[in-house]
């Protein structure tokens, strides 16, 4: 009998429940529009895996669905955003409430947790954010030119002496410029331990950066799964991948404190901050070293491939749109002369033409297509929309740089787009590559700088130009970076005089 009762009583609390959903869901705006699910899971088998491109699926979704979609996936209701307007409405103009983010289990599970850019929105959060803005502000970069012009140097010489590995040396390039500033580390140009291990641990954000590449994402009680479990693979993958992340923060840092121990320590980001933390005697020093280390890691790991990204994208940019490379020629020829010289930084005001070749290049392809997911703190209404509280936000870069509106021909590598002429205006900067609102990248300034001087002196000196036999693609790779996919090139000096110069 007592059974009996206790069965009716629980059917009618799971009654009063669905009847309170309904009421409720009655009352609330509508969700955005999206695909229609299925019963249970929802539209968790529509959301596109990381080999389909997903920013091009969902670019194509919002033409039916419109700039703003609803993913209903259980446990993690997902929002994503297709346009510029919705992500400044939303991402910049309400940023308090979209500034926190998801809980990244399989990258928690990876290391990854401790870096800024997977953070929480919190005081935790803030702290390392303020730090990284204090050593790498605008007003800052100027102390940042000498490694720069150094590192551009090296680069040239490389690509002139063994153009075959030209990929290789943009990647030392880019680890030389990030080691000496963040480290005071001098990068070995024929093989560097520390770049090796940026490079193995950014192997598995390539993999399983983007929100929902693994199950555990959505369902995070997976992760207490047994390893020998069928199905578990992702937490011996997490375990293996997790020592390349810690050696990769750990390593580096303790070379620092070594060479600062030994009065062998250049000025860098790391022996600045220890030296400002012994003089004023930081009571808790175990957490001010780990927030000096984690934020010293994320510039390091930030810096490795996005900066590689924007040149070999320049570069193949060149090998397609030949008119690019000679237009720009001819402007460095003009302001800084044939063979002189190398670029400088003084020589940018008079070169707008390689500002609109490194901005298109960051629009062309962009380097993070989705960014990094937010997260709402608390339920909010948009355009009569109800996005619930939790929901996983994502921004579509590669979408807002690809609009027609804004870009005619898109897919089209064309500078001039953001030259000024004939009373037209300039087209939109593509600033959303960096991310929005309060969690807009903070080392935005000195990736554009190097790879600005980068690509100045590269014009200036050198001559890029299909190689024999071999047709690149206009393909670029589907993970989280979005790289050019491998292509050949022939790199020359441009004339005797330069070849001089490099000599």
């Amino acid at each position: 009998m007592n059974f009996i009762l206790l069965l009716a009583f629980l059917s009618f609390c799971a009654l009063l429940l669905y009847l309170l959903s309904v009421s409720f869901n009655r009352r609330r705006p509508p969700l955005p529009p999206g695909p229609k699910g299925l019963p249970f899971i929802g539209n968790l088998w529509d959301v596109p895996q990381a080999e389909d491109y997903p920013w091009r699926t969902y670019a194509r979704w919002a033409a039916t669905y419109g700039d703003i979609l609803y993913l209903d996936i259980p446990g993690n209701p997902t929002v994503v955003v297709n346009s510029v307007k919705a992500a400044a409405d939303l991402l910049e103009k309400r940023s308090r409430n979209y500034s926190d983010r998801p809980d990244f289990t399989m990258l928690n599970l990876m290391g990854w947790g401790s870096m800024m850019g997977f953070m929480r929105y919190s005081n935790w959060w803030r702290m390392h954010r303020r730090m990284f803005q204090q050593y790498f502000q605008p007003r800052a970069l100027p102390a940042y030119y000498p490694v720069q012009m150094k590192a551009t140097l090296v680069l040239l010489q490389q690509l002139y002496k063994s153009p075959d590995a030209f990929v290789h040396h943009i990647r030392h390039h880019s680890g030389y410029t990030i080691m000496r500033t963040v480290y005071g580390y001098d990068v070995d140009p024929n093989g560097d331990r520390f770049v090796g291990l940026v490079d193995r641990a950014l192997e598995s954000v390539r993999i399983a950066g983007n929100f929902g590449d693994f199950l555990v994402d959505y369902i995070p009680t997976l992760k207490y799964l047994p390893r020998w479990l069928p199905g578990a693979e992702f937490i011996r993958l997490a375990q293996a991948w997790r020592k390349d992340v810690d050696d990769m923060s750990e390593k580096p840092f303790e070379y620092t404190r070594e060479s600062m121990a030994k009065g062998l320590a250049p000025p860098s980001f790391v022996s600045e901050n220890l030296t400002k933390m012994q003089k004023i005697e930081v009571a808790d020093t175990p957490m001010h070293l780990e927030i000096i280390r984690n934020t010293a890691a994320v510039a390091f790991a930030a810096g490795a491939d996005t900066t590689v990204i924007v040149i070999l994208s320049t570069v193949l940019a060149f090998l397609l749109y030949p008119e690019v490379q000679a237009k720009a020629q001819a402007e460095l020829d003009a302001v800084v002369g044939h063979g002189t010289r190398q670029p400088i930084f003084d020589d940018r005001p008079q070169l707008p033409y390689i500002d609109a070749i490194v901005l298109e290049a960051m629009r062309w392809n962009s380097v993070l297509p989705l960014g990094i997911a937010h997260r709402t703190v608390k339920e909010d209404v948009y355009r009569g929309y109800y996005i619930p509280a939790g929901a996983t936000i994502i921004g579509n870069a590669w979408a807002m740089l690809h609009n027609e509106k804004d870009y005619p021909n898109p897919l089209v590598f064309d500078p001039d787009r953001f030259i000024p002429r004939d009373g037209k205006e300039r087209q939109p900067e593509p600033t959303v590559v960096f991310g929005f609102g309060r969690r807009i990248c903070p080392g935005r300034y000195i990736a554009v700088n190097t790879a600005w001087i980068a690509i100045a002196s590269m014009v200036s000196t050198l001559s890029f130009t299909k190689a024999v036999d071999s047709e690149p693609s206009e393909t670029f790779t589907s993970a989280v970076f979005s790289f050019p996919v491998p292509f050949k090139c022939t790199i020359k000096a441009r004339s005797p005089q330069t070849q001089a110069l490099l000599d």
